[in-house]
């Protein structure tokens, strides 16, 4: 059995003055440096697992929006619905290719060109060219011995695109394979879709059932997985019932809303069992009381202290 080919990288390149970039000022007026930051830690995400891009939809946007909130955890209570908006921005200031952005992938010439520096020595990178940016000539640009894996296989690439110009039936067949492994790849990604969606709502169903219940609402898939996600961190089922009944009490227009916000903070301030719950709930000390009682007074301050309330009295009444 082969080795299995390193896709990812152990470092990458940081340009000096990122956050100065023009683009990200659009980012930085609207979530202040949430905008630059999430922009700083996608590069670190796309860089670390496929290399040159992240796959941003279905599973892979939740995935890749997980990872953010694991990013910013403890800065802030930032929201999933934030980082998604942060990410759009982004992306409409150019940060990201506009086209394949709207195909489900976060990249830019910027991140390949970091790629394609960092992997010049490797001897085998996989590469998928229908979402590779930089041209021949940017390559070489950069790599003139032309001994890049990259640069060799796009210059193949293309010289066999040349010849099934020139050999119409090559490109018929082609075209017939390419179609059949899309259309098998489309089949197999709605398999496993469908898998991983049962899977996340039949995850303690029963609970989910009885929460829905209590708050008479229906949740959506998002919160299924929030839900789920809480359990697997340790959340116990008192905390989730305990936060239901509250949200139920309170009467909110948005009950699965403001039930997310009570188990967002439970999270936050470490709330995820019932021991947790009495903790919290245990009554603070009593204040002691303001001035000395009949007891630490002797026999004279007594008398003073009574003959002083009797003039109060008597000078309050009128005359």
């Amino acid at each position: 059995m082969g080795r299995n080919r390193k896709v990812g990288l152990d470092w990458w390149p940081r340009d000096i003055g990122l956050y100065r970039d023009p683009k990200l000022r659009a980012a930085r007026q609207k979530f202040g440096v949430l905008g630059p930051y999430v922009y700083e830690c996608l590069l670190d995400i796309a860089y670390g697992d496929k290399g040159y891009y992240i796959a941003y939809s279905g599973e892979g946007r939740e995935d890749t929006l997980w990872q953010l909130r694991e990013y910013t955890a403890g800065l802030e209570n930032v929201t999933i619905e934030t980082l998604a908006a942060v990410v759009d921005q982004l992306a409409a200031s150019g940060l990201f290719h506009a086209a394949l952005y709207e195909r489900g992938f976060l990249t830019s010439k910027r991140i390949q060109m970091g790629y394609f520096l960092a992997t010049v020595t490797r001897n085998a990178v996989p590469i998928n060219f229908d979402i590779w940016l930089l041209t021949e000539q940017e390559m070489r640009e950069k790599n003139p011995s032309g001994k890049s894996f990259v640069l060799r296989a796009f210059i193949s690439r293309t010289e066999n695109a040349i010849y099934c110009t020139e050999n119409p039936q090559s490109r018929e067949e082609q075209r017939t394979e390419e179609q059949r492994t899309v259309e098998q790849r489309t089949v197999e990604d709605s398999r496993a879709e469908q898998n991983r969606e049962e899977k996340a709502v039949t995850a303690d169903s029963g609970l989910t059932t009885e929460l829905e219940e209590k708050l008479n609402c229906k949740f959506d898939h998002n919160f299924c997985l929030e839900l789920r996600r809480l359990q697997n961190k340790g959340m116990q089922r008192e905390v989730f019932l305990d936060t239901a009944r509250q949200t139920a009490e309170n009467a909110p227009r948005n009950p699965a809303g403001y039930f997310r916000t009570l188990l967002q903070n439970c999270e936050r301030d470490g709330i995820l069992t019932a021991e947790d719950m009495q903790k919290r709930a245990k009554p603070a000390p009593a204040q002691p009381a303001i001035g000395p009682s009949s007891e630490q007074l002797s026999a004279f301050d007594q008398e003073w202290y009574e003959r002083v309330k009797r003039y109060t009295r008597e000078k309050a009444v009128p005359s």
